[in-house]
C-alpha cells in the first residue's frame, strides 16, 4: 500500500493538467489510467484538438482565456513538441439566415472578453482564400489554433514522472471505498491511499461512481473523426466550422485534412468501444467539401472514434462529489482548450479550496435536474449527429 496527498484517475489531459500542476506545488501524486496516456477510446485519444475559446458557454469564457495565455508557452514548459498553431477559428453563415447566429456569437464573445472579429467575405477570402465562396459572413478568432492531443498528454505524463508523480498505467482500477467514503484506489492490485481522490475519467467515470450511488446526468457518445491524404502545406490555416453544418475542418502540419464535427459513431456493446458508421463518414465528407472545394480532390484514408462524456447541460462537472471525491468530467466535446486552465484550478482547489471560478460546474448542480429530464437525456437514441 502507498499513501500520496493526492490520486488522479484519468491521464488524459483534464487529469494530466490536474496531476502536472498538483505535483509542481511539491504534493505527493498518483496518477492512475487502465489505458496510459490517452489511451483509446478516450476523449483525449480521438479529439479534434482544436483550441477554440470562441463561441463558448459565458461560464466557461473565464477558463477560456486563462488557457488561452498558457497555451503557447506549453511546449517549452513541457519541452515536448504538442505541434501547437494558432491559426484561429473561423465560423461561418453561408445563408442570411445564418448570418443572427454569427451577430449573437460576436456579442456573447465580446461581452465575455472572448477577442472574436467580424469577417465579411472579402475578409473570409483573404483568412482561408480556398474556402467556399458562398460564405457571407463569419466569426474570427485570430488567437485560436490547435494542438495534438495525444502528444499533450504523453508530455504530461512524461513531466508528471520527472516530477515523482507515481505513474500506474496499463492495469485494471477503482475505487477504494470505507463506510461511504472514498480512501484511495485500487490500481492493478496496488492499493493507493489519499485523502482526496480526482476522477478526470470522462465517459468512464460513470462505472467508477456506480458504487457510490451516485448518477451524473451524464452520457457516453461515440463521436468520429476522419482523416484525408496529405496535401500541400498551408492551404487552410484557421480551424472552420459553419453555423449550418456539423462541421470542424482543419489542415494538420502533414498537410493533411482533419474532419470533425459531432457526428456520432456506432457503440459496440463491447464496453466504451464504438466503431465509426460509413454513411455518416459520408455525410461529414460531403460538408467539409461543400465549404472547402479542394477537399474533393482529396480522398479519405483514415477515419476512427473516440467515446466522449457528454453532460445535460453541456457544461462540465467539477468539485467535491463525496467524502474523498472529487469530479473533473464531462466536457461534452469541447475540453481540450480549456484543460491547461481546468488542471491548474482543481490543483488550486483541492489544495485551498479557493478556485471560486469553478463553482458554475459543481456537481450538486445535478440535484436541481428533474428525473425524468435526465432519463430522456440518457435514454436519448444515436442519432446522426450530436
Amino acid at each position: 500500500m502507498s499513501t500520496v496527498d493526492c490520486i488522479v484517475m484519468g491521464a488524459g489531459v483534464i487529469g494530466g493538467f490536474t496531476a502536472w500542476n498538483l505535483a509542481r506545488t511539491g504534493a505527493r501524486v498518483a496518477l492512475v489510467d487502465p489505458r496510459g496516456a490517452a489511451g483509446a477510446p478516450s476523449a483525449s485519444w480521438a479529439s479534434a484538438g482544436g483550441l477554440r475559446a470562441q463561441g463558448r458557454n459565458a461560464h466557461e469564457q473565464p477558463l477560456s482565456r486563462i488557457a488561452a495565455d498558457l497555451w503557447p508557452g506549453l511546449q517549452d514548459a513541457l519541452s515536448a513538441d504538442l505541434e501547437l498553431s494558432q491559426g484561429g477559428h473561423l465560423h461561418l453563415a453561408e445563408t442570411e439566415a445564418e448570418v443572427p447566429a454569427i451577430e449573437n456569437r460576436l456579442a456573447a464573445d465580446a461581452a465575455g472578453g472572448i477577442a472574436t472579429e467580424r469577417v465579411d467575405a472579402a475578409q473570409i477570402r483573404d483568412i482561408a482564400p480556398e474556402v467556399t465562396g458562398s460564405a457571407l459572413l463569419g466569426a474570427f478568432s485570430p488567437g485560436d489554433g490547435q494542438a495534438h492531443p495525444g502528444r499533450t498528454a504523453q508530455a504530461l505524463a512524461r513531466a508528471c514522472a520527472e516530477l515523482g508523480v507515481a505513474c500506474h498505467f496499463g492495469a485494471p482500477a477503482s475505487l477504494l471505498m470505507e463506510h461511504g467514503k472514498v480512501t484511495g484506489a485500487l490500481a492493478g492490485g496496488h492499493a493507493l491511499r489519499a485523502p482526496q481522490t480526482v476522477l478526470a475519467t470522462g465517459a468512464w467515470t460513470a462505472e467508477l461512481v456506480a458504487p457510490l450511488g451516485l448518477a451524473l446526468p451524464m452520457r457516453a457518445r461515440g463521436l468520429q473523426m476522419l482523416l484525408s491524404d496529405l496535401a500541400l502545406p498551408d492551404i487552410l490555416a484557421p480551424t472552420v466550422t459553419a453555423v449550418g453544418r456539423n462541421l470542424s475542418l482543419k489542415q494538420l502540419r502533414s498537410g493533411a485534412f482533419m474532419i470533425g464535427g459531432r457526428w456520432f459513431a456506432r457503440p459496440t456493446g463491447r464496453g466504451l468501444q464504438t466503431l465509426p458508421l460509413d454513411a455518416h463518414a459520408a455525410a461529414q465528407w460531403a460538408g467539409a467539401a461543400a465549404i472547402l472545394p479542394r477537399l474533393s480532390r482529396h480522398k479519405l484514408v483514415h477515419q476512427w472514434a473516440g467515446t466522449e462524456a457528454q453532460s445535460i447541460d453541456g457544461l462540465p462537472f467539477i468539485g467535491r462529489a463525496a467524502d474523498g471525491l472529487y469530479l473533473a468530467c464531462g466536457f461534452s466535446n469541447h475540453g481540450f482548450q480549456i484543460s491547461p486552465a481546468v488542471g491548474a484550478l482543481v490543483a488550486e482547489d483541492i489544495l485551498t479550496g479557493t478556485a471560486a471560478l469553478l463553482a458554475p460546474f459543481t456537481p450538486e448542480r445535478a440535484a436541481r435536474i428533474a428525473p425524468d429530464e435526465i432519463a430522456a437525456f440518457r435514454d436519448a437514441p444515436i442519432l446522426a449527429t450530436a
